[in-house]
């Protein structure tokens, strides 16, 4: 996705960094192929509940190093579905009366999510800009943008300041703080154009 270059901002400088989720997730990979071995060859499938859990924490752990170096994904429809199927498989994976099978294929289910957002996330996928800002201004958005945007906190934080949802777009603003400077990021994840024109009163 591209953005329009408006004067004050600029692209981010934070870069992602996936060495550690990529080579979790080739951990992960070791222990989802492991318990099918097992269990077709019918040996030693008292420990499939276990290489289950060490996949699903690695994939828990490749996620959420991920999602470190894009603060945006903590609003993504992928990260809350993984939750939910680590949750299921953490249950699954003891009872059973349940076929390894089940929780197995729920295990790979969440790779491909995971490998999905990682492999986004590593190729710098939608838009990051940022602006300095002077921390004692409250956060305004323009009327232009208003509808778009849901405002958390108007003062400057490091944590999230405003959020945008909607149809294959989600977005989030924070401050960071470096040294005496103060900046306003905004990072969007979209394949869609995002124009930060007269996005803030500031700039009107």
């Amino acid at each position: 996705m591209v953005g329009l270059f408006v004067d004050g901002w600029f692209p981010s400088e934070e870069r992602p960094v996936m060495i550690i989720p990529l080579f979790t997730m080739a951990w992960s990979l070791f222990t989802l192929v492991c318990p099918i071995l097992l269990i077709i060859a019918g040996k030693y499938t008292e420990v499939v509940p276990w290489f289950i859990l060490a996949s699903i924490l690695l994939l828990g752990f490749a996620l959420f190093s991920t999602m470190s170096q894009r603060r945006v994904l903590i609003l993504h429809r992928g990260v809350h579905l993984s939750g939910l199927l680590m949750s299921s498989v953490l249950i699954l994976a003891f009872i059973e009366s349940v076929s390894a099978w089940v929780p197995l294929g729920i295990g790979w289910i969440q790779f491909g999510i995971t490998y999905h957002i990682a492999n986004r996330t590593s190729a710098g996928f939608g838009v990051q800009f940022r602006h300095q800002w002077n921390p004692k201004n409250p956060l305004e958005i323009s009327p232009i943008k208003k509808s778009q945007w849901h405002i958390l906190n108007t003062r400057a934080s490091n944590g999230l300041m405003a959020i945008l949802r909607k149809k294959g777009m989600i977005g989030a603003m924070y401050c960071t703080f470096e040294e005496d400077d103060c900046w306003l990021h905004i990072d969007v994840f979209s394949k869609d154009f995002f124009d930060l024109n007269g996005i803030l009163i500031e700039e009107e």
